[in-house]
C-alpha cells in the first residue's frame, strides 16, 4: 500500500505544477537562486548585466524619493496654515460664519435603506448628545479615529475619556530625513503632557548589503515619548481582582502604547513585519488622516484598504482574514501533497 501511495503522489505531481509563487518566501528564494545558478553561462552573464542595470535604476529611485521628501518639507508650511485654521474651528477658538457648500453635498452611492435599526442599536455613536450652541466640534478627533478600523481596534473603552481631550494631530517634517507625529491634548486628569510624540527616522538610500530590497523610503529607527501619568491614572497599567480580596497588577492594552515603543533599531529580520506595519500606520496618519480628517469624520471617505488589516496593539500583525488569505498564497513544501490531493479530482 505504501508503494501505491508513492506512485499515486508521483503521478499527480507529473500532472500538476505548483508555481514558485505559492512557496514560502525563504524556500522560494532558495529554489529560484538554485535554478538561476544552473542556467547556461551565457544566460547567467546576461542576468548579471541586467542586475547591474537594476542597480543603476535603484540609484535613480533614491534621487526620486529624496526629491519627494524635500517637496513634502517644502509644502508643509502651506498645509499647516490650513490645518491651523481647521483646528481653531474644532476647538472652538474661532466661530466661522455660515457658508454654502462648494461641493456636491449628496453622496451618489448613499441609499436610504443601507442601515437597519439593529445596526444603529449596535453602533456606539459619538455624534449623539451634541448641543446646538456647543463650543467647536466635541470629540472630533476621537470620533474620526474610531471611524477608521486601523485605529478603532487600538482604542479601548478606558482610553476614550482621555482621547476626548485630543485637540489636534500634526505631522512635522524634519530636515534630517525624519518626521514626527504630534498628538496635542487639552488639560486632562490622566497625564500632564500637552503633546505626545512619535518620531520616525527614514532611510532614503538602499542598504549596501541588500540593495535590491530597496522599495522607497523606509523606517529604520523610531523614538517614542514618556507619558507623565498622574498617580493612579495610568491607562496602560492597573489592578484586577483575584479569587480572594487581593488585587494583582496587570498590563492593559491601550491606544497609548503607541508612544511607548523603545528607541530600538528595526532592521532585524524578525522585526520586518512590525517595522512595515508600523510604518504603514504612521504614513496613513500623516498622508491620509491628518489632511482628510473631516472626510473620515463625515464618512465621505472610508478606509476600505485598511478594513482588511487590524493593527494589533503590541505586534501590528494581520487579522484572521489576512492570515487565511496568506495561507492560500503561501504553501510550505509539506503542504504540497495536500494541495495535490485536493485538486486530484480535476484530473
Amino acid at each position: 500500500m505504501a508503494d501505491e501511495s508513492v506512485e499515486f503522489n508521483i503521478e499527480h505531481f507529473n500532472k500538476i505544477r505548483v508555481a514558485p509563487a505559492y512557496m514560502c518566501a525563504k524556500k522560494r528564494r532558495e529554489f529560484l537562486h538554485n535554478k538561476v545558478n544552473k542556467l547556461p553561462r551565457s544566460v547567467q552573464n546576461k542576468i548579471i548585466v541586467l542586475k547591474n542595470i537594476q542597480l543603476d535604476y535603484i540609484k535613480l529611485e533614491e534621487q526620486y524619493f529624496q526629491k519627494v521628501y524635500e517637496l513634502q518639507c517644502e509644502f508643509q508650511d502651506r498645509c499647516q496654515q490650513l490645518n491651523d485654521q481647521r483646528q481653531s474651528i474644532i476647538i472652538g477658538a474661532a466661530e466661522p460664519p455660515a457658508e454654502e457648500p462648494n461641493y456636491n453635498n449628496v453622496p451618489q452611492d448613499l441609499k436610504p435603506d443601507v442601515l437597519t435599526d439593529r445596526d444603529c442599536a449596535l453602533l456606539h455613536s459619538f455624534y449623539d448628545g451634541i448641543e446646538e450652541n456647543c463650543k467647536g466640534i466635541p470629540n472630533f478627533w476621537l470620533t474620526t479615529l474610531k471611524n477608521i478600523k486601523a485605529f478603532a481596534v487600538l482604542i479601548h473603552e478606558r482610553d476614550e475619556p482621555a482621547l476626548k481631550k485630543l485637540k489636534d494631530i500634526k505631522a512635522i517634517f524634519d530636515k534630517v530625513d525624519s518626521f514626527t507625529l504630534q498628538f496635542h491634548f487639552d488639560r486632562n486628569r490622566y497625564f500632564s503632557n500637552t503633546v505626545l510624540t512619535r518620531q520616525y527616522f527614514l532611510r532614503t538610500t538602499a542598504n549596501e548589503e541588500t540593495p535590491f530590497s530597496f522599495d522607497g523610503l523606509e523606517i529604520y529607527k523610531t523614538h517614542g515619548c514618556v507619558i507623565n501619568w498622574y498617580p493612579s491614572m495610568e491607562l496602560t497599567q492597573g489592578f484586577s481582582p483575584t479569587f480572594g480580596s487581593d488585587l494583582q497588577s496587570e498590563t492593559f492594552d491601550s491606544f497609548f502604547d503607541f508612544f511607548y515603543l523603545p528607541d530600538a533599531r528595526l532592521d532585524e529580520e524578525e522585526n520586518n513585519k512590525l517595522r512595515d506595519m508600523d510604518f504603514e500606520l504612521a504614513c496613513f496618519i500623516r498622508d491620509k488622516v491628518i489632511p482628510r480628517a473631516v472626510l473620515y469624520y463625515t464618512g465621505d471617505i472610508l478606509d476600505d484598504v485598511h478594513d482588511k488589516k487590524v493593527i494589533c496593539l503590541h505586534h501590528l500583525v494581520f487579522d484572521e482574514e489576512i492570515e487565511s488569505e496568506g495561507s492560500v498564497e503561501t504553501i510550505e513544501n509539506d503542504d504540497i501533497d495536500k494541495y495535490v490531493s485536493q485538486t486530484a479530482d480535476a484530473y
